[in-house]
């Protein structure tokens, strides 16, 4: 094999092209350079010792359109994954071997650059493996998917050293809270584990108004304040609640919620043949308040809470756009003569009749200059700001 790559070394040398180009990039230096620092220039091939030929092959990838290039022409995350790959295959040769005892793969963030669902896959791989990893990320969609016995947690209370904190430390969470938590939290709601304050809603509609309302009326950029909105599509606040603590996450959380406590998809069906149905029992809300944790209750619902004078002209176009014109029409002449009452309620239904996310989203379209929000709202922002 050496014999016959300085063969080929020697052919490419005697090339009038490469002769050529050797003599102008000399010719280039000597010019920048200087006699006193010059260098003379040559361009040849490296040994043919085993030792170089060795250090000079090269990884060659291929994919569906194409075959044989080298790693620089992927992406960065790819090529962290490919770097991770070659880690994990020396890592299993050793535990083969019996030496890998004690060993740890350290990863910081391998969400840079990589595709969702690749996330997904590499950390599937790495809880498969026969030895011991620690990931530090940023990622939600890492979060949504790993189990909550493996958190441990940092949480930047303003002095010099994070707080630091697990699972199983929290001794507020059940076995039951946990089990909720691993199946509610997925890329979105874990958002409230990066999170420097959280606002827990109920559903959708609360996470498509609430900024935009906050921002119009209060002047406070909720991402900016490091205060993130999670909806839990339902009304059982408790085992979200129960993360906050000294002992488990030590950042407030106000939850902000209706006073009727009833899931945005529950309906009351009486069944014929049971005169006597199971009905849900509420959570006492007020019972979840701590140090780090305080409940905002609006009067009614949520629809009905933001329908104010200075919304109107949002609710009224939001209520074109959606294709109900006679509730449109009530609320262009409440813009005059103002809210009352009867227009709440029948914001409220218009909303439940065509969807209450769908709703929301076209009336956080058209958020005024100056919008009105819930006192109970307020109060929330207020609380975390403080």
């Amino acid at each position: 094999m050496v014999a016959a790559v300085q063969t080929a070394n020697d052919a490419i040398e005697g090339s009038p092209a490469v002769k050529g180009i050797a003599q102008a990039i000399d010719g280039a230096l000597k010019e920048v350079t200087g006699d006193a620092f010059a260098l003379d220039v040559d361009l040849g091939l490296s040994s043919p010792t085993f030792q170089s030929i060795l250090r000079n092959i090269r990884l060659l990838l291929s994919g569906p359109s194409m075959k044989l290039y080298e790693p620089r022409r992927n992406g960065l995350g790819m090529n962290n994954l490919l770097y991770i790959a070659i880690l994990i295959e020396q890592f299993r040769k050793r535990a083969a071997e019996g030496r890998a005892a004690g060993e740890l793969i350290l990863i910081e963030e391998p969400e840079a650059h990589l595709h969702p669902q690749l996330q997904t896959v590499l950390l599937e791989a790495l809880r498969g493996l026969p030895f011991q990893s620690i990931v530090t990320t940023h990622s939600t969609q890492v979060t949504s998917k790993a189990p909550l016995a493996s958190f441990v947690m940092l949480t930047n209370t303003g002095t010099s050293e994070p707080s630091v904190s697990t699972i199983a430390s929290n001794t507020a969470l059940a076995p039951g809270d946990v089990a909720d938590l691993e199946r509610y939290l997925d890329a979105t709601k874990s958002n409230l584990l990066f999170a420097r304050k959280v606002m827990l809603v109920e559903g959708a509609a609360e996470v498509f108004l609430l900024p935009g309302l906050i921002k119009s009326a209060m002047g406070i950029d909720l991402d900016r304040a490091g205060i993130s909105v999670v909806a839990i599509h339902g009304v059982h606040f408790g085992p979200y609640s129960r993360l906050f603590s000294k002992i488990g996450l030590p950042k407030r959380c106000a939850i902000v919620a209706d006073a009727d406590q009833s899931p945005p998809d529950a309906e009351l069906v009486i069944d014929e043949d049971d005169a006597e149905p199971d009905l849900p029992v509420k959570e006492d809300l007020a019972a979840l308040e701590g140090d780090f944790v305080k409940v905002f209750f609006g009067a009614t619902t949520f629809e009905r809470e933001i329908t104010l004078d200075g919304n109107v002209g949002m609710l009224e176009k939001a209520a074109r756009e959606i294709g109900a014109p006679r509730i449109a029409n009530k609320l262009a002449i409440a813009d005059i003569v103002g809210v009352d009452e009867a227009l709440k309620k029948s914001v409220l239904n218009t909303a439940k009749r065509f969807g209450k996310a769908r709703f929301a989203q076209l009336a956080a379209e058209n958020i005024p200059a100056k919008a009105e929000v819930p006192d109970y709202v307020r109060k929330a922002v207020e609380w975390l700001q403080a």
